[in-house]
């Protein structure tokens, strides 16, 4: 049955909010401590995903333009001192209609800028434009946002982590069994700063695709399991598929980097000494360090995207250590028999061939292939991108 649009992806963005708030509490025991953001009614959801859906296919001087919006309660929810926005607020408010998203959507570079919608009199308004700022925090920003990259096709999104997408009549979520691999790289990476249903270290690793996919050069990612180091991927040395790797030693430490990031968002101790006002005046007048956290990632991030234009694989651990790249990887132990693809309805498609598919994907089936705990990204030069993994003892593919 086909979702009675845009209803249904209201209902579905809900229903996994849910969904994430009841394991949450789960985990943790704890009816409170759930890292959901702010809640958005039903009807407000629904009048922010119907109006950029038809926005999405209106034309400003005969030209389509992507566009996202943001939502919060108020303006100050964007531009206040703790927020991650940066807020260009209009002078007077516009209407939040088609034809003031369509008109204006050329002025709103989305991804890297946002409307503001805020309700107002009981109706919804553009109060500006807003665009996420560099920061050295993750999951600060938890507002719900509503984009259109192509005509027709709606996402909506919980921060930066993408919910549902509506797309060619049919929905996608993040599945649940989609998260098994991602869960345990975040637990590897964080240690005991992860928190349940934290998403540092996975949004980075779809930033990365994110930006082979705009490169347009494509490349794979081959992701080991836990434990595991290039010995369990090519054996011992002298195999032949040892010889055709280019090692870095020493590793390139993403997940250090995520975690050292992650590490300083922790609060000190109720019980930690206030600091002495002049040593908080002598760390102030210390000169910065020469890199932050967070330019130490983006220059990994941007470092790694480039090592997978090079033809083979890039290797990295289950930790995100960068250990190899231009990698060819090893052939399965076996013959593959089927690969499933998994399907927008939430179906595993069976008819999906391997056959009709370059030397990445087969590289990518066989990787996973045996292995449940590893997952590969690849994308493809026509811009696809997707994961592999081994899902209850089938190969799946997995399109992102």
């Amino acid at each position: 049955m086909r979702p009675k649009y845009p209803s249904d992806v209201t209902a579905a963005f809900l229903e996994m909010e849910a969904q994430s708030q009841v394991a949450t509490q789960r985990m943790t025991l704890s009816p409170t401590s759930a890292p959901g953001g702010p809640p958005v009614a039903a009807p407000v959801l629904t009048q922010l995903i119907e109006t950029m859906f038809f926005a999405s296919m209106a034309t400003e001087e005969g030209r389509l333009n992507p566009v996202g919006v943001v939502f919060s309660e108020t303006p100050a929810d964007l531009d206040d001192e703790a927020a991650a926005w940066d807020l260009v607020r209009f002078g007077s408010t516009m209407a939040f209609d088609v034809e003031h998203v369509a008109n204006l959507a050329s002025a709103c570079a989305w991804p890297r800028s946002f409307f503001s919608v805020v309700p107002l009199e009981g109706s919804l308004v553009i109060a500006g434009i807003a665009t996420p700022h560099g920061r050295q925090a993750f999951d600060v920003d938890r507002l719900v946002r509503v984009v259109v990259p192509k005509p027709g096709v709606v996402a909506v999104y919980r921060g930066e982590w993408e919910v549902v997408r509506y797309e060619r009549g049919a929905l996608r979520t993040w599945m649940p069994k989609h998260r098994p691999q991602l869960d345990s790289i975040e637990r590897t990476v964080l240690g005991e700063h992860a928190r349940p249903l934290s998403r540092h270290a996975r949004n980075h690793l779809l930033r990365i695709v994110e930006a082979m996919v705009e490169l347009g050069r494509g490349g794979l990612l081959a992701i080991l399991g836990p434990g595991e180091g290039l010995p369990q991927l090519f054996g011992e040395e002298g195999n032949p598929f040892d010889t055709e790797v280019k090692r870095l030693d020493p590793a390139l430490c993403l997940g250090a980097a995520i975690l050292d990031i992650a590490g300083g968002l922790q609060a000190p101790p109720p019980d930690a000494p206030p600091q002495a006002p002049g040593k908080a005046q002598a760390a102030a007048r210390a000169p910065a360090r020469p890199m932050t956290g967070h330019d130490r990632v983006h220059r990994l991030l941007d470092l790694i995207v480039r090592l997978t234009t090079v033809d083979g694989a890039v290797v990295m651990s289950h930790a995100l250590d960068v250990l190899a790249f231009g990698a060819k990887l090893p052939p399965a132990r076996g013959i593959i028999s089927e690969i499933f693809a998994a399907t927008p309805d939430q179906r595993m498609d069976a008819s999906w061939s391997l056959d009709a598919r370059g030397t990445r994907h087969r590289a990518a089936a066989a990787f996973v292939s045996g292995h449940p705990e590893r997952i590969a990204f690849i994308v493809s030069q026509d811009g696809l991108a997707a994961t592999f993994q081994e899902i209850e003892g089938k190969v799946v593919y997995w399109p992102l």
